[in-house]
């Protein structure tokens, strides 16, 4: 059996996947953390490497692999020379604040990068900039700078290769509607360190050897130049669907990119930003940190037993709210503290709180929809498209929108393979109709209590 590898390295999951006619066969998959310091809060590579190939070498034995196709998170960038890194990769979530009035000035251009600044380490130049200072001597070494897909391929084959997918993710490298660096770059010197621009599909060439002596895996195998997660998802949809529609990828995040929305000039303020497709085409996109809220709001609360819409009425008849922000790691409300209210804005004990939690979701994703001028049908992928609470107060919210809800949980891994197999036939995920439940009136209380007229009009909220 002929069969296509995916590794793909999530925030919380890595996984590989075999791919083999148009359809998963085989998926492993392990939880991911990062290492705490020293030197720094590090993405744990090597024991992804060794889980990775671990893996390949078993897959292997039971298929031939033809292709492996890297995937990655964004917000995450590689520092490395000939012989792999030459610095830890640190974890987004780390604070990096120490030289941010000296590097905002470099970097901050939303019209240019549609960036716009984020916390922590989510805006991967910052990291640069932070790891150029805090370890000189260490970057000195560096010859070359690649994204996070990039550097597993790099690992494969020993080729670095820069990819748009990875230089447009709200990294203040890049600049999508001219298709070049950023003046940041330039600024930094970090130009002759970016490696050649190559597309997500192209193959950069066979595993090297010693891979293939320690996998079994057939020395003929082609390394592809890999892709942005979202991306990946996104590009399932680029090429069957026409615009507009909005792919939601969810997971730790969800994260809207919308083909035929619009960015909004007060975006940078909102994290909306434009991400840029595997065809180099700018995607109006907006996102928050619903995966992680979703588990602080439903704390260790049992689903509900009864159905997603007897509950979601009961819950809207004696409301409750979650105001954001349950996260500290982006999204329009970051600075907010999430807490829970009743009907005249008092604090209140949650109940139906796995419900509660979709609903916010739910809400929270209409909202930012709204924001970047979404239209037309919703594709829910990740695990969010099989939480049927989710699901229905999406259709709810949205009954002009066709809310399909695909239940392929591999959509990252499909979306992947089509760089290699582009023709891959894909199935259309049913509409999910428009169930019959009124959250029109706790929609307005909702979006009353978190100034939403206020964001919608472009004006940047401020929180105590």
């Amino acid at each position: 059996m002929n069969a296509i590898a995916i590794l793909d390295v999530g925030k919380t999951n890595v996984k590989v996947t075999l791919v083999a006619g148009g359809r998963v066969v085989e998926q492993r998959r392990q939880h991911n953390a990062p290492h705490p310091a020293p030197p720094y809060l590090h993405l744990a590579n090597d024991r992804i490497w060794d889980w990775a190939l671990g893996e390949l070498a078993d897959l292997a034995r039971h298929a031939d692999i033809t292709d492996i196709v890297p995937v990655a998170h964004g917000a995450s960038i590689a520092v490395i020379d000939q012989d792999g890194l030459v610095l830890p990769m640190l974890d987004y979530e780390l604070d990096i604040s120490d030289y941010d009035d000296e590097y905002e000035k470099l970097a901050r251009d939303f019209a240019e990068t549609a960036c716009p600044r984020l916390p922590c380490g989510h805006n991967t130049g910052r990291q640069l900039f932070w790891l150029e200072r805090k370890y000189p001597e260490a970057f000195a070494r560096a010859t070359a700078i690649v994204g996070y897909a990039q550097y597993w391929s790099f690992l494969l084959s020993g080729v670095a290769a820069s990819e748009v997918t990875a230089l447009g993710c709200h990294t203040d490298l890049w600049r999508p509607r001219a298709a070049d660096y950023s003046r940041l770059v330039d600024a930094a010197g970090w130009r002759p360190l970016m490696p050649p621009l190559r597309k997500a599909s192209d193959v950069l060439g066979p595993i090297r050897p010693e891979i293939a002596a320690r996998t079994g895996l057939p020395p003929r195998c082609r390394v592809r130049c890999g892709i942005h997660d979202s991306n990946a998802t996104f590009l399932r949809w680029r090429s069957a669907l026409r615009a507009p529609f909005t792919v939601a990828s969810t997971g730790t995040w969800i994260i809207l990119l919308t083909a035929g929305g619009n960015l909004p000039a007060a975006g940078e303020h909102l994290d909306c930003l434009g991400n840029v497709d595997t065809f180099g085409k700018l995607v109006a996109s907006a996102r928050f940190m619903g995966g992680r809220e979703y588990e602080v709001i439903r704390s260790d609360a049992a689903e509900d037993p009864e159905p997603p819409q007897q509950a979601l009425s009961e819950l809207a008849a004696r409301p409750c709210f979650a105001l954001p922000a349950f996260s500290d790691q982006g999204g329009p409300f970051a600075g907010a503290r999430g807490r829970f209210v009743d009907a005249n804005g008092n604090d209140a004990i949650p109940w139906r709180r796995a419900t509660l939690a979709a609903l916010y979701c739910a809400l929270m994703t209409d909202l930012m929809l709204d924001v970047i001028e979404a239209q037309g049908p919703v594709l829910i992928e990740g695990p969010f498209a099989a939480n049927p609470t989710y699901v229905a107060a999406l259709a709810a919210l949205r009954p002009r929108s066709a809310v399909r809800p695909s239940h392929d949980a591999h959509g990252t891994s499909l979306g992947a393979a089509m760089l290699v197999e582009p023709g891959m036939e894909l199935d259309m995920p049913d509409a999910v109709p428009a169930p019959m439940l009124e959250l029109g009136v706790y929609r307005a209380r909702w979006r009353t209590f978190i100034g939403a007229r206020r964001l919608l009009a472009g004006e940047p909220l401020s929180f105590n």
